[in-house]
């Protein structure tokens, strides 16, 4: 916030006058993100723990195959999907329209927004986020992940394959590393 009123001092009378709620991930009241913000660093860190260890080709070998593992796997269900959107974002936005019948807000339309449209005779699919559709979804992970070459056909230049790379200098304090967390602003 320091840094905030040192650009412009209204922006952070604003962002208080608002509330936390309204710009804030942790203050927020509903789920305005969902999936499009999960946290791929840490998603990352967990499934590369063990790899971790590996000497940097392999690590990076194991990285590229892990991403272009995950990359197969979304376009493969993205090409097995033949409805306008995918299926999980189908069936909750079935379910969303079974509760309007009867009488929530982020990306996808609400009961209550689908009822509203309902009674207007619109269609839901002008009132939801591109992102949930095949078409996105195709455009996502259309870009391959291309297997790298064996490292004998490699084109590297003289200069850098007789450079030495070594270790970091330095003693490692013992035990754990202490995770830093993401603290509030007070």
């Amino acid at each position: 916030m320091s840094e905030i009123e040192e650009i412009d001092t209204r922006v952070k009378a604003y962002l208080y006058d608002i509330g936390y709620h309204r710009w804030s991930r942790v203050y927020a009241i509903v789920n305005r993100t969902w999936p499009m913000t999960s946290n791929i660093a840490e998603s990352l860190n967990e499934v590369t723990k063990d790899a971790r260890e590996l000497p940097v080709v392999e690590l990076l070998e194991y990285m590229r195959t892990l991403l272009e593992s995950w990359t197969n796997e979304k376009l493969s269900k993205a090409k097995g999907t033949f409805t306008y959107h995918e299926k999980k974002y189908n069936k909750e936005l079935e379910d969303n329209r079974t509760l309007s019948q009867k009488m929530r807000l982020d990306e996808i339309p609400c009961e209550h927004a689908l009822a509203a449209l309902r009674h207007r005779n619109e269609s839901y699919e002008n009132y939801y986020s591109p992102y949930y559709t095949r078409e996105s979804r195709l455009h996502t992970y259309e870009i391959p992940v291309d297997p790298l070459p064996d490292e004998s056909k490699w084109n590297v230049p003289q200069h850098i394959a007789e450079e030495v790379v070594k270790p970091p200098t330095g003693k490692r304090q013992p035990g754990r590393p202490q995770k830093q967390r993401y603290k509030p602003y007070d």
